[in-house]
């Protein structure tokens, strides 16, 4: 039997995932576990909205971050052309090339806060204008650092993530014995909420024995801490990544 895997994205983000999954012979299981919504601007933010052009670095943290603001700018990044955008992975990178932009910066390793942090051009900052994009929340490193190296850096969040309610049974069906081989995690809130699902039908020690997919360190560390015994990292936060790291059995069958 091919392999069962659960994928805690939101409906909209998994469809590329699943059908890679289910054309791989294996049987993917949508389960999301966190919701995004578009997020009303404040004042502050719709300030920085309207003179983006200004900035000499806006900084894209997800694909998400790529996609609203796309919205909130009417369906025109032109605002952007003579702006340095960063984006911290491929997949953000891919979004962005796709509507238009070509002026990107990408860390050469590590798609992360200290990825972004490593490019040269980020180095010396003094007196530069930065816009970091992102949803609600998050880390404080990039924009700590950045002022550190002498940037003026503003926040523009556009996108919340909220935890999905499940009925009882849902779950129960979900953490059965055996009933998955892999489940996969993008983000600490999502990894928070999955295990809370179980917690609410005492499954988490059935939960805890199940193989994760992870996206990065971070999700990797915080797992760990909450008692998954077998973590594995891909590569990217690419689809192409994640159907590459499920393909390695030995890593996705249960080594760390």
């Amino acid at each position: 039997m091919g392999k069962r895997i659960l994928v805690t994205r939101p409906y909209k983000q998994s469809a590329n995932l699943c059908n890679l999954i289910e054309g791989q012979g294996w049987q993917a299981i949508k389960f999301p576990v966190i919701e995004i919504r578009s997020k009303t601007l404040s004042a502050k933010e719709c300030l920085f909205l309207q003179h983006i052009e200004q900035y000499q670095y806006v900084f894209f943290i997800s694909v998400n971050a790529v996609k609203f603001a796309y919205e909130i700018l009417n369906h025109d990044f032109e605002c952007l052309k003579h702006v340095k955008c960063i984006a911290v992975g491929l997949a953000t990178y891919s979004e962005l090339v796709q509507y238009g932009i070509t002026n990107i910066l990408l860390p050469e390793a590590g798609f992360n806060s200290e990825g972004i942090l490593a490019i040269p051009d980020l180095q010396d900052l003094d007196s530069q204008s930065c816009l970091i994009i992102r949803g609600v929340g998050g880390r404080k490193l990039l924009a700590n650092t950045l002022r550190g190296r002498g940037a003026l850096v503003d926040y523009m969040e556009v996108y919340t993530r909220e935890p999905v309610s499940y009925p009882r049974e849902s779950i129960n069906l979900a953490f059965a014995d055996g009933n998955l081989d892999v489940v996969v995690i993008y983000s600490v809130e999502a990894l928070h909420n999955l295990v809370q699902l179980a917690v609410e039908v005492n499954k988490k020690n059935n939960l805890l024995l199940i193989p994760l997919l992870v996206i990065s360190r971070r999700v990797y560390a915080a797992a760990k801490d909450i008692g998954f015994t077998k973590v594995v990292i891909a590569n990217e936060a690419t689809d192409a990544a994640m159907i590459n790291a499920l393909n390695n059995g030995e890593n996705c069958g249960g080594s760390n």
